[in-house]
């Protein structure tokens, strides 16, 4: 619990000491108790190749777009003043247990209380609130993935995590998703985001042989060819590949909003030679779990995307997606 007071008077210290309760008991009985999740829909069938072509004054591309998965069929729960309640499960409707979701309520003078609760068996969740306007300040769930962990946001299924007032009450059912839009709004500002997916994120960078002169920069009229191809079903038996052209001009290519999972990355150019791929940026080499594999190659290797770093569960903004942009450097051998 997150706790932050300016006192004025006695009156003021008693208002908000009773109002700020520890984080709430996700074992109480009522709707929770058996909960019905009927029947599911199927999975979205993510397969095929999609194949993009980009100028070369684009710097990224958004791979799955505004596709968005389908969210589960959760258990019916009313609404119960004072309370914020709800589920959380995965795109198959199965129940999540240790997801953890995080609320702020602004209390009198500008200062804030905190509340959180993380789901049980059933993946349900309870959160006494205090008085004042709600907000949302995390929503965060740790998955294997890979040889590691990776701490991933979780997505509000009726896609509003907007402040309401805690007199009210609130319902707010989350899913674990494996690629998807996050917050709309920073999506037009930060098209280029990997935080505002769901999907991973890879950023490629190289240098341009303008004049001729650097043999390892790539030739300035020239054209990369990228493949993504998995390795595996993805977090949700995701088969997709993808294959990017992009005209050599800017310096810099973005991918994000790839489906989760583990893959082989190709790359050339369009005029058959094999590019060298090498891990760099801050991260590169932080969590051995994840990156570039092996972290330098030649033509082909394979990939398992970066979480953000040093991010817990209570940590993870509502709406993003928490990933960081594997960082790769392309030159020619």
């Amino acid at each position: 619990m997150i706790t932050k007071v300016l006192l004025a008077t006695s009156l003021v210290f008693t208002l908000f000491a009773c109002s700020c309760k520890k984080d709430s008991d996700t074992t109480s009985p009522g709707d929770s108790a058996n909960p019905d999740w009927g029947s599911q829909p199927p999975l979205p069938v993510v397969n095929g190749e999609a194949t993009f072509h980009l100028s070369g004054n684009e710097f990224y591309v958004n791979v799955m777009g505004n596709v968005q998965p389908r969210t589960p069929n959760f258990p019916s729960l009313s609404v119960k003043k004072g309370v914020l309640r709800g589920y959380v499960a995965d795109l198959s409707g199965k129940p999540i247990k240790g997801a953890y979701i995080g609320v702020r309520v602004t209390v009198i003078g500008g200062s804030y209380s905190g509340a959180s609760a993380e789901t049980n068996e059933k993946g349900y969740y309870e959160i006494n609130l205090p008085i004042g306007p709600v907000h949302y300040y995390a929503t965060g769930y740790t998955i294997d993935y890979g040889d590691g962990r990776a701490v991933v946001g979780l997505h509000p299924a009726d896609d509003n995590t907007s402040g309401f007032a805690s007199e009210t009450g609130n319902v707010e059912n989350f899913v674990l998703e494996s690629y998807g839009v996050g917050d709309k709004e920073e999506v037009l500002h930060q098209p280029s985001n990997s935080n505002n997916y769901y999907g991973g994120s890879i950023s490629l960078d190289y240098q341009v042989d303008w004049d001729h002169n650097v043999p390892n920069y790539l030739p300035a009229d020239g054209e990369i060819e990228l493949q993504l191809i998995p390795q595996e079903p993805g977090l949700y038996g995701e088969t997709k590949s993808f294959k990017i052209y992009k005209k050599i001009g800017y310096t810099k290519l973005i991918i994000v909003n790839i489906p989760i999972g583990k893959y082989t990355i190709k790359a050339k150019l369009t005029d058959g030679r094999e590019l060298k791929m090498r891990e760099v940026g801050t991260y590169a080499g932080y969590y051995p779990a994840f990156g570039l594999k092996p972290a330098e190659a030649k033509g082909s290797a394979g990939i398992l995307f970066t979480p953000v770093v040093g991010r817990t569960p209570q940590m993870v903004p509502a709406h993003g997606g928490n990933w960081e942009s594997t960082q790769i450097q392309l030159e020619l051998p």
